[in-house]
């Protein structure tokens, strides 16, 4: 990526600055965030003047965000320097003032896309907006590092960019009020955020490994119908759940009956339906993992999977997921490699069939309650 390096001098010492700042810190003056202090490169200042309106983002960062924390000192100091900046920036770039919808939202595009470091393959045909990202993070209270980026569309969601021009950092707060049968919902519920789809009522879902339920449980609060396979028994209120299919066994050696997400008992298979998911949060060895990627994506069982990859030891097998992304690949589906907020040494597969049609439901602007909501607000456009 393309860098700008921003200079941003604040007449204010104080190192108390939190969340819990008074009122007089809205004055604080924040002086030298402009042009003159503003370094781009000729071709980037270009690009951006001719950007579309409403097409850039700005997020202010501090380094207690990258922990998750609630309340990271510099927040308040960040957000000042933010709106100063996006004044700025608004009397010379049209991409930071307000949106029109003149977008060309049905142009196609062909992105091939080497996620950090290879881990990632994200080429496919999609629907994508022209989208601009600057982030800066305040290194202290006057020094801050900064950088530009014109996203690249990586789908399956229209409104799947990265980097993830909707939330900072791309962290989401997926956490569920009620009570879950797992904590480890919230890893499938990053990964649907991430991929700017989900199931639309009534689709089939295969999870593999399901015991005790979470991942079942996110699925049918989406209202999909869910075959769960393990050799324990679910929580009890999704035992009880008509649109749960418990089948007991083996989840690597279970194949639903045509394809697409339907149990061995299930006689209303549709093999043309397109908005079939198989999610697996299996513990096994990656080899493992990648033996069942290769059954599931070689036979076309599915046409959409979220399935994480666990690791042993300090270090991650490298190698071994290199592997199961070509395995992927070799077989004509798509798919990204991310390590969320809530994986631990595991990392998490979002995975789609090429030229799959439209039959699952859109999540471009982040706006289904049901999926998450931003752990930190952005700066522009307002949140």
């Amino acid at each position: 990526n393309d860098n700008i390096d921003i200079d941003i001098n604040i007449n204010n010492n104080d190192d108390n600055d939190n969340d819990n700042d008074n009122d007089k810190n809205d004055n604080d003056n924040y002086n030298g965030v402009g042009s003159d202090k503003s370094k781009f490169t000729t071709t980037l200042q270009k690009q951006l003047q001719s950007a579309p309106r409403g097409s850039l983002a700005i997020h202010g960062l501090v380094p207690g965000m990258c922990k998750g924390q609630t309340k990271p000192i510099m927040l308040h100091r960040c957000e000042k320097v933010g709106e100063e900046l996006t004044k700025r920036l608004r009397k010379r770039y049209p991409a930071a003032r307000k949106g029109t919808n003149d977008v060309d939202v049905d142009a196609h595009v062909h992105v091939d896309v080497d996620l950090d470091g290879g881990l990632g393959l994200g080429a496919g045909t999609g629907v994508g907006e022209e989208k601009w990202l600057l982030q800066f993070m305040l290194q202290s209270n006057t020094i801050a590092v900064a950088s530009l980026t014109k996203c690249q569309f990586v789908g399956p969601g229209k409104g799947a960019h990265w980097p993830n021009w909707e939330y900072p950092l791309g962290l989401v707060d997926v956490s569920i009020e009620e009570k879950m049968p797992s904590s480890a919902y919230r890893k499938l519920m990053e990964g649907l955020e991430c991929m700017k789809i989900y199931p639309q009522v009534g689709s089939k879902v295969v999870d593999l490994g399901a015991c005790p339920g979470g991942w079942t449980a996110v699925m049918r609060r989406l209202g999909s119908t869910v075959t769960a396979v393990d050799r324990s028994k679910l929580d009890p209120v999704l035992m009880d759940d008509d649109m749960v299919t418990f089948v007991k066994g083996d989840a690597f050696a279970f194949t639903p009956l045509g394809g697409g997400g339907a149990s061995h008992n299930d006689d209303n298979v549709n093999d043309n339906d397109d908005d079939t998911w198989m999610i697996s949060d299996i513990i096994a060895y990656p080899e493992r993992c990648t033996e069942l990627l290769h059954k599931w994506c070689g036979e076309k069982l599915a046409n959409y999977m979220i399935v994480t990859m666990k690791f042993q030891g300090e270090e991650p097998d490298l190698d071994e997921l290199d592997n199961a992304i070509n395995v992927v690949a070799s077989h004509g589906y798509d798919c990204r490699v991310k390590h969320f907020f809530n994986n631990k040494n595991e990392v998490t597969f979002m995975i789609w069939k090429r030229h799959t049609g439209t039959g699952v439901a859109e999540n471009e602007s982040g706006t289904n309650p049901l999926i998450g909501k931003p752990m930190y607000r952005r700066i522009l456009p307002k949140s």
